[in-house]
């Protein structure tokens, strides 16, 4: 008898296991159709909720895409969606840098809608006009006849645009991005551009957001080169 009852509980344990599983929580998201229309100059990343918030697409200057979005369950007060702007630092014709962005915010760019489903809406992305930049970057450009690396403490760096390491020789550049700079700044020291026969470390300096610092290494020594703000630099 106690053989049969196990038997008949293992049973009933394994069809709720199933009726859990075909019943998908998925199925019941509901969601409405957003336009999102790009109509700022800059290619422009669009999160969800705070500018830190899961990425919901990517959109190039004037181009517009219709994508299906989780109604806005939070009692009439509507979705947020965070703009992060996107500006090339290089031309995207160097052959040694590559394609380089520097990320950048509007704080005034937050866009709150009221989804619902079967209510499609469109959201217009707006030109910024109070951009904030949220990186810095180093450039070194190699005027020596050897390769050259970035490194600290022993770790070697790899170039921003294209993932290289060595930087090549004679007018080759190497561009990298310091990220989580806090409001007073951040301090660079024991930096180190490294050629196969000379070490040498970059004078200490304090990064701030929005700033690209540049460097010119000629084999044996590396000097600071003009600074240059992100927002009307470009790099060639």
């Amino acid at each position: 008898m106690k053989k049969v009852i196990s038997i008949f509980f293992i049973f009933l344990l394994t069809l709720v296991c199933f009726t859990a599983c075909d019943d998908d929580p998925a199925d019941d998201v509901k969601t409405g159709k957003v336009t999102f229309f790009n109509e700022s100059s800059y290619k422009v990343i669009v999160h969800r909720d705070a500018f830190s918030g899961p990425v919901i697409l990517e959109l190039n200057p004037g181009q517009s895409k219709t994508m299906d979005v989780r109604v806005s369950d939070n009692y009439g007060v509507g979705t947020t969606f965070s703009i992060e702007y996107l500006r090339a630092i290089t031309d995207g014709t160097d052959k040694f840098a590559g394609e380089v962005l520097a990320s950048m915010i509007d704080p005034n760019v937050q866009i709150t809608r009221i989804i619902e489903e079967n209510k499609p809406i469109t959201i217009q992305i707006p030109q910024p006009k109070n951009l904030e930049a949220r990186s810095a970057f180093i450039t070194i450009l190699n005027s020596s006849s050897l390769p050259c690396e970035l490194r600290y403490l022993g770790q070697t760096f790899k170039q921003t645009g294209n993932d290289n390491i060595p930087i090549p020789p004679i007018g080759g550049i190497g561009i990298y991005k310091i990220d989580g700079i806090p409001p007073a700044g951040l301090s660079i020291q024991n930096y180190q551009i490294v050629s196969t026969f000379d070490s040498t470390t970059i004078d200490t300096f304090t990064a701030q957001n929005g700033f690209i610092y540049n460097f010119i290494y000629d084999g044996s020594a590396v000097k600071p080169n003009e600074l240059n703000p992100i927002m009307p630099i470009i790099i060639k």
